[in-house]
């Protein structure tokens, strides 16, 4: 279980604070694919379930998600994806870094 667990006392902004538990999960997934391991994030209603937070941490924390790490039994099949095209868009006013 990956949690946030955010200090109000501290200088850095709580924003931050809960963005970098899911930096942590982020690099963690990636350390594990990347010594051969098979590992998936999930949340769904157990993240948001104060029971499930409680068995695992305090009221002032949150589950940022599951994290699963094995080895794979099979080869992983691809999900469906939307097209780029549907997802993607280009801001048209950035001005030119040279500019």
């Amino acid at each position: 279980v990956a949690l946030s667990s955010p200090r109000k006392e501290s200088h850095i902004p709580l924003w931050e604070q809960e963005l970098s538990a899911g930096a942590a999960g982020m690099n963690l997934l990636h350390a594990a694919n990347a010594m051969g391991f098979g590992a998936g994030w999930l949340t769904g209603w157990a993240a948001y379930s104060a029971a499930v937070r409680d068995a695992f941490g305090t009221p002032d924390e949150r589950i940022a998600g599951f994290i699963f790490i094995g080895t794979p039994g099979e080869a992983f099949k691809p999900r469906p994806r939307p097209d780029m095209a549907d997802v993607l868009s280009v801001w048209d006013g950035a001005p030119h870094p040279r500019a």
